[in-house]
């Protein structure tokens, strides 16, 4: 078997400065996909961006926990003044069966179709804090990728690669999520969908530093992998996530050396269109 990796950068449309960040790393990176949130308003330039740089290979981000929803009359997912709630406030609500079925399957249809307007057709999807793969969301979301005819999702179940990840910062959320996961494979899998055999960039490697993704290539799997990554410029705006570490793994993600490793450990750079 030989070695294939998808270079996911999660949360287009976010702000410009991400768009900005994503574009540049595909351009002179290593990042061959990208994952959109419809629902936000699209960013100047951002949808003939997305067209022209990734054309088929753009999926869709499923989204319960920022901005405004596209359906109306959401109660389960939203506050008080029809915001959806925070990461925290949705997977609370998901884990405790809280949330309307209806209400999700119109919401994730929604923005699906949004994208598909724009002219964009997904080639894969994935969930804004892995929304995609908390009960009752799993289901819902691959009935809906379905009838709009997607047939590959990430299955963020990520490896563990050394003895030291047991004891760095945020194992729990490591755990977590791919203890969710691994049910989530078992729907995924009835409705027929395809993922990559392998998921990176959770904890392991840190995107934002050179030597580690290095480790990580050296050390890549045969098969399919999936390295999520999150590139991006700092925000003026103050956002708190487009923070330094954007810019940093933008360098990171677009380091000569890095792209030395690719070509000299026999990577095969794809896009879920490949799978």
């Amino acid at each position: 078997m030989s070695k294939y990796l998808i270079v996911n950068a999660d949360d287009y449309n976010s702000d410009r400065e991400r768009d900005q960040g994503i574009i540049h790393a595909a351009k002179q990176g290593i990042v061959t996909s990208t994952t959109v949130i419809s629902s936000l308003p699209w960013q100047d330039s951002a949808l003939a961006d997305l067209g022209e740089i990734f054309k088929n290979r753009a999926g869709i981000h499923l989204n319960l926990t920022k901005g405004l929803p596209l359906t109306k009359g959401l109660r389960s997912v939203v506050d008080g003044q029809g915001f959806f709630l925070g990461k925290k406030a949705v997977w609370r609500r998901a884990l405790c069966c809280c949330l309307n079925p209806n209400e999700i399957e119109d919401e994730f249809s929604a923005q699906i179709r949004k994208l598909q307007e724009a002219g964009i057709s997904p080639d894969h999807m994935d969930g804004n804090n892995h929304i995609h793969v908390f009960p009752v969301i799993m289901e819902i979301a691959a009935r809906v990728g379905r009838d709009f005819g997607i047939s590959k999702i990430r299955l963020p179940l990520e490896s563990f690669y050394s003895c030291r990840e047991f004891l760095k910062k945020g194992l729990l959320k490591k755990l977590f999520i791919g203890i969710l996961s691994l049910r989530a494979k078992q729907v995924f899998s009835r409705y027929g969908f395809s993922f990559t055999d392998y998921f990176a960039g959770i904890k392991y490697p840190c995107v934002a530093r050179v030597e580690s993704i290095r480790e990580f290539l050296k050390n890549l799997r045969e098969g399919t992998t999936e390295l999520m990554c999150h590139p991006g410029l700092v925000s003026p705006a103050g956002n708190p996530f487009s923070n330094m570490e954007r810019e940093q793994e933008l360098a990171a993600l677009t380091h000569p050396s890095v792209l030395k490793d690719i070509k000299e450990f026999k990577i095969n750079l794809i896009s879920y269109n490949n799978l």
